[in-house]
């Protein structure tokens, strides 16, 4: 049988490229395994570094909305706080404009009181008052110094006083029908005016200074 013939003499060389074969294939089978080995340990590591990261972003995002909570409640607490402190301010302006009323409606009163009679001495009898006499040019500027009524514009007073006509002159020297109890009146009123202003700017600037 020339097959087991031809056998024989290619034994000697089949069991190197046998064992050569064998030797490439494990060689190849452990290189896959240390291929997918690596992969799959530089995978898990992937996986951790993208945990870390999330984990870290994460705890940054938490870290901002706590702090902008914070931020909200203190910027909301201090809103709170000054318009409790605007209410007192009005509150308290309001009680100062009553108490200002008050002192009017009493001091208007006290008007017939002061205005009418007057003694000339402790044991006197009192006596009607004398008339005083109120020109209409003394009302005219009284009434332009209050901004009751506006000036005229133009050149200065003593221009003004030479530029006037006789007749008009006249006119102003006349008894403008005004008496001590109208002008104490409108005295009393004005000057409540102008205490309750003050007080609006005094609470307007607490308001300002305040809020600061």
């Amino acid at each position: 049988m020339k097959w087991l013939s031809f056998l024989r003499a290619a034994l000697p060389f089949a069991l190197p490229v046998a064992l050569g074969a064998a030797i490439y294939l494990l060689v190849g089978m452990l290189e896959r395994s240390a291929y997918e080995a690596g992969e799959r340990a530089a995978t898990s590591r992937g996986d951790l570094a993208l945990a870390k990261l999330r984990n870290e972003h994460q705890a940054q995002e938490l870290t901002r909305a706590l702090a902008a909570e914070a931020d909200a409640k203190t910027a909301a607490k201090r809103l709170q706080d000054e318009q409790a402190r605007n209410d007192k301010l009005a509150s308290d302006l309001a009680e100062q404009q009553r108490q200002h009323r008050k002192t009017t409606d009493y001091l208007t009163g006290e008007i017939a009181r002061v205005a009418d009679l007057y003694r000339e001495a402790l044991d006197a009898p009192p006596k009607p008052l004398p008339a005083c006499v109120f020109t209409a040019g003394w009302v005219r500027i009284y009434d332009e110094a209050t901004g009751a009524r506006a000036a005229v514009p133009g050149a200065a007073d003593s221009d003004r006083a030479v530029a006037q006509s006789p007749d008009a002159v006249a006119a102003e020297q006349l008894d403008s029908g005004l008496g001590q109890a109208a002008l104490l009146g409108h005295h009393i009123k004005y000057a409540e005016q102008c205490r309750n202003t003050a007080a609006q700017l005094d609470a307007l600037i607490d308001a300002v200074v305040g809020g600061k």
